[in-house]
């Protein structure tokens, strides 16, 4: 079987690992890049020419995969739903399948900020998690994996009498670590190959925290904070926003959604079949400590790309900018700088923002106008986050649990803090096939 990373050894984000055998061709993602040239990615870049992403090396030189070539591939899997995972599906050949499960589907059909052209014409194949499926040559079998992607996923591959493991994006410290710790117990010992992730190695400032002790801290704030709350997790980190509305419950505090939210929450709750979300209920009567807001912005956005019916939805749990105004003091709500003009309109002061993403992004334009204005208005800040990936520890666990044959470090810009970690540790780099 022949392995090549396009992109991965020596970088976090835009993975994409092609599998080949004598009669199938597969392809483990297809992600757009987090960075370019060491910084962080321009989001203009994206708008460019293909034939200028092709020789920046945005889309990695790969025949048979895109629209402009024959199509070569059998398959293309996605694990998650992130756009350094998703991202390169708009440049993806048509006829080429993707399989994914339907929670993967369903979050990149409704991401607003990477939308896929075309993407509800492409060729899906819908898989579920711990049953296996067939593509050509190959067997896969999908693992739930905690990780701040909703439904993220792990695949163990079997073709040729070999075993790959490739473990997604994942983490040992969400709010899903019953997912991680069935992972261990259930992946195939001894895999001839493990692709795992190490994001977090290297990261001397990465603070390593629970999910659950984030929400205690979090409800700390609410208790001793006087004002307005805005907390900005990332649009689609589901487990992160359950956890501010637990906390906001907790404290007695009037949670207020987006309605980008609001319907992200419920398209998941029609298909998902754990009742991962049940902590988190849909705004409505019932509820009042749960209420919706429709910003100006963010509700034309998702008009534009996902169609108006999702604007119209929960009617009887929205809250006006008037009311938000008046009750101030006792709301907890989600921020985006989408909602820049209506925070003006609405006249907040002496709040504080908890944001609560990968630092980088503060740096985007946008951010920085929706944190100037606020500052500008008499908010605080403050920094509260855990990474969505594996700290240490949990790498570790699943170099020991799994005992690989060949481990190979992917989506990481220090593989060599694996050496640490095995004597059977592989570097690899971008583009260079090797095989097992």
């Amino acid at each position: 079987m022949q392995i090549t990373i396009y992109r991965g050894t020596h970088e976090v984000g835009g993975t994409m690992i092609e599998l080949k055998t004598e009669h199938t061709r597969i392809l483990l993602d297809a992600g757009y890049p987090l960075f370019y040239k060491g910084e962080v990615i321009d989001d203009k870049l994206v708008k460019l020419p293909w034939q200028e992403l092709l020789v920046m090396g945005i889309l990695p030189n790969v025949k048979g995969l895109y629209h402009w070539d024959k199509p070569q591939f059998d398959a293309i899997l996605i694990s998650h739903a992130h756009s350094d995972h998703f991202g390169l599906l708009s440049y993806v050949h048509p006829e080429i399948p993707i399989f994914l499960t339907p929670i993967t589907e369903k979050l990149i059909e409704m991401s607003l900020v990477f939308p896929i052209e075309g993407f509800g014409s492409r060729h899906m194949n819908q898989i579920s998690m711990y049953e296996p499926f067939c593509v050509g040559d190959f067997t896969v079998k999908p693992f739930l994996m905690d990780h701040s992607a909703y439904g993220a996923g792990a695949f163990e591959i079997k073709a040729e009498g070999k075993t790959i493991t490739y473990t997604g994006d994942f983490r040992g410290h969400g709010r899903r670590q019953d997912y991680f710790e069935r992972f261990l117990s259930e992946a195939a010992k001894e895999p001839d190959l493990l692709l795992i992730e190490g994001t977090t190695l290297g990261r001397t400032a990465e603070k390593e925290l629970a999910e659950k002790q984030l929400q205690a801290q979090f409800e700390e704030i609410l208790l001793t904070e006087r004002g307005l709350v805005l907390c900005q997790p990332t649009s689609q980190s589901i487990d992160r926003i359950i956890g501010f509305y637990e906390a906001a419950f907790d404290a007695g505090k009037t949670f207020v959604m987006d309605i980008y939210t609001a319907n992200l929450l419920y398209e998941i709750k029609k298909i998902d079949k754990t009742g991962g979300t049940n902590a988190i209920p849909l705004p409505g009567l019932l509820h009042p400590e749960l209420r919706v807001f429709a910003p100006l912005m963010l509700t034309k956005k998702m008009d534009q790309i996902l169609g108006p019916k999702y604007g119209k939805r929960f009617k009887t749990g929205r809250i006006s900018r008037w009311m938000i105004r008046r009750k101030q003091k006792q709301i907890v709500m989600l921020v985006r700088p989408a909602m820049l003009p209506d925070l003006k309109l609405m006249g907040l002061r002496n709040g504080v923002l908890v944001y609560s993403m990968w630092q980088a992004y503060r740096n985007k334009p946008p951010q920085v106008k929706l944190e100037n204005y606020l500052k500008s208005q008499g908010f605080s800040d403050r920094y509260l986050h855990t990474s969505g990936h594996a700290f240490k520890g949990s790498i570790k666990k699943v170099i020991k649990g799994l005992s690989p044959k060949e481990i190979v470090p992917i989506h990481t810009f220090d593989p060599e803090a694996f050496l640490e970690f095995s004597n059977v540790v592989t570097l690899r780099e971008d583009g260079v096939p090797f095989y097992l």
